[in-house]
């Protein structure tokens, strides 16, 4: 009886041998606790905490950290350009005028402006007078002038050119009627009232004369020998009662 129960311990551990059992694999949400190699774990994102977590809102965007780019540095903006000014701001800057010098470039200014009728023909003429005018051909200038008017005769300047051409041949009427014209289309053209106080004085008017050199120096005091007329005109005209 021993024997046989000898015979049946010996020969059972070799009917399920170790390498007959299924190995023991670990369920994937189990880590055995004697395994010390850590599982390959993906984080959660929607867990970790924002990067600006805990800063004041009213601190501003986070400067930029060791591993961030540079900060974009704000382009600055640059004021829209002025507007140019207007002949009437122009004219207002000329009156208040603090010398000579600033006048002039005022001046200048403003005759540049008032030489352009916006009609290329009419400036190339205007231009063709001038021209003449500095070689002293007055007869081609003053030819020119007079065509001017007739095809341009809104240009202000054109009446201008053609009355200080009558003056220089001593043709006062025309001259008069050109400068009506001028001041007409343009009533605060400095050097056409001084022009036209000149003529009325030629003509023995003193008290218009007098008073179209008053209005002349209200708009550029810096006319070329406007006080002194004005000043004479006055003695003669306001000391007669006296």
């Amino acid at each position: 009886m021993r024997q046989m129960l000898l015979s049946f311990v010996l020969v059972l551990p070799l009917a399920n041998p170790a390498w007959a059992q299924p190995l023991p694999f670990p369920h994937p949400d189990t880590q055995d606790p004697h395994d010390s190699t850590p599982q390959d774990q993906v984080p959660d994102l929607q867990l970790l905490p924002p990067q600006d977590q805990g800063r004041d809102p009213g601190q501003g965007p986070a400067r930029p950290g060791p591993g961030r780019g540079p900060a974009q540095a704000a382009t600055p903006q640059r004021p829209p350009p002025k507007p140019p000014e207007t002949d009437d701001q122009l004219l207002a800057k000329l009156a208040k005028a603090p010398d000579q010098r600033g006048a002039r470039a005022i001046e200048r200014e403003l005759n540049a402006r008032w030489s352009h009728s916006g009609s290329p023909s009419a400036d190339l003429l205007l231009k063709r007078a001038d021209q003449a005018m500095q070689a002293h051909d007055v007869d081609t200038a003053r030819q020119i002038a007079q065509k001017l008017t007739d095809i341009a005769p809104n240009f202000a300047e054109a009446w201008h050119r053609r009355a200080t051409l009558a003056t220089q041949k001593d043709d006062y009427e025309d001259a008069l009627a050109s400068l009506r014209h001028t001041l007409a289309l343009q009533p605060k053209n400095f050097a056409a009232l001084a022009e036209l106080g000149e003529i009325l004085e030629e003509y023995n008017d003193k008290p218009h004369a007098l008073e179209a050199y008053r209005q002349a120096k209200a708009l550029d005091p810096f006319l070329d020998g406007i006080t002194d007329r004005i000043r004479d005109l006055t003695k003669a005209v306001e000391g007669q009662g006296i």
